[in-house]
């Protein structure tokens, strides 16, 4: 029992207690409560219907969109429905052929064509391809009366990855580099506070930028380098080696700010950011579909907008990843400016603490 109570004593202690409880009951928390009702959300994910005005198939189209347990959008040009998949604004694209009632009527059978982009959450590919044959047998239904299928399903796979590896690449680079950053930054806090004998706050605060600096262009290098070697994705070594700097930056400034704000409790903070960056990341479900407070959390947070970047550089689906880059440019510099700033004000209360506490002779 001595031991038993000097070991309840000792600092790190109930530091190691307070993480076997919280972060578990974070991810109860955050998750239970943002994935709450998700799969019933389908109504929030977005669809195109192609089909050309004044023809049976715009009639079928209309009849698919005022049916559908999703949001449809009517698209005249398939090439611009495909385009709009692409920069992750529909997750599938329903064509319509012109005569495809003179087809089942003539000939006996017809056909509809989904595009399904693979890009997108396995949760969103599994929704709307089990959509799809649900719209089929309906639309088989309203033309002949009968149960049987003479309408048929053409399911079109857009932007396949044939390595499975390849998929989880956006994970990897987008989400566990934040996690290494974070396991990083507990140890150069360490040494910050060992450094704190011998030197002032501003000279340990920035050779700490400096090797940061050298972090966010070396590390990056050597990770994407072995990372290619391993597999092949669209874009080229410099675009993955670019962004990746901008996603260590990122990871950096946020963890950095996390101990800048809490001392000792900083690691605390920045696990219980964990919970929540992969709740919104949109590669398990798609953010739209997850419950309102979520939905639009993932801008301002460094994985999400990593793992959704990364997943268009990888996959070549298209659209600008500027919005990811901005994104996480701008978390940078507001959590790098809090950082100064907390230091700044700790020099001052320091100071004011000091004068009060002098004695005046």
């Amino acid at each position: 029992m001595k031991v038993f109570k000097r070991f309840l004593k000792a600092p790190t202690t109930p530091v190691g207690l307070v993480f076997g409880l919280v972060v578990p009951l974070l991810f109860v928390i955050v998750w239970m409560t943002g994935y709450n009702g998700a799969t019933d959300r389908i109504d929030q994910l977005h669809v195109a219907l192609v089909a050309e005005a004044s023809t049976q198939g715009a009639d079928i189209a209309d009849r698919i969109a005022s049916n559908a347990p999703f949001y449809a959008e009517r698209f005249s040009s398939l090439e611009e429905a495909q385009a709009k998949m692409n920069e992750g604004a529909l997750h599938m694209v329903i064509s319509v052929p012109t005569e495809l009632a003179k087809d089942v009527r003539d000939a006996g059978s017809g056909k509809l064509v989904y595009y399904v982009n693979q890009a997108n959450s396995d949760v969103a590919k599994s929704m709307m391809e089990s959509v799809a044959d649900q719209i089929t047998r309906e639309v088989s239904g309203n033309l002949t009366g009968v149960t049987e299928l003479p309408v048929q399903a053409e399911i079109i796979k857009t932007n396949p990855v044939s390595n499975f590896s390849t998929s989880m690449l956006p994970m990897i680079l987008g989400f566990i580099t934040y996690i290494a950053v974070m396991t990083m930054n507990i140890q150069l806090n360490l040494s910050s506070l060992k450094l704190q004998r011998e030197y002032g706050k501003w000279e340990i605060f920035f050779a700490r930028q400096k090797l940061y600096a050298i972090i966010v262009v070396l590390f990056p290098l050597l990770i994407t380098g072995a990372a290619m070697l391993f597999v092949e994705v669209h874009s080229s070594f410099l675009a993955m080696w670019a962004f990746h700097t901008v996603v260590y930056l990122t990871c950096i400034c946020v963890t950095q700010m996390g101990f800048a704000l809490f001392g000792q409790a900083g690691p605390l903070f920045n696990v219980a950011l964990v919970p929540l960056q992969l709740l919104t990341a949109g590669n398990i479900i798609p953010a739209i579909m997850l419950t309102g407070f979520y939905r639009e959390l993932g801008h301002f947070l460094p994985a999400p907008n990593a793992i959704q970047g990364y997943t268009k550089l990888i996959y070549g689906s298209g659209g600008s990843i500027s919005i990811y880059v901005i994104n996480m440019l701008v978390i940078s510099a507001v959590c790098w400016g809090i950082t100064v700033l907390v230091l700044a004000l700790k020099g001052r209360a320091a100071k004011v603490e000091l004068s009060q506490t002098t004695p005046l002779i």
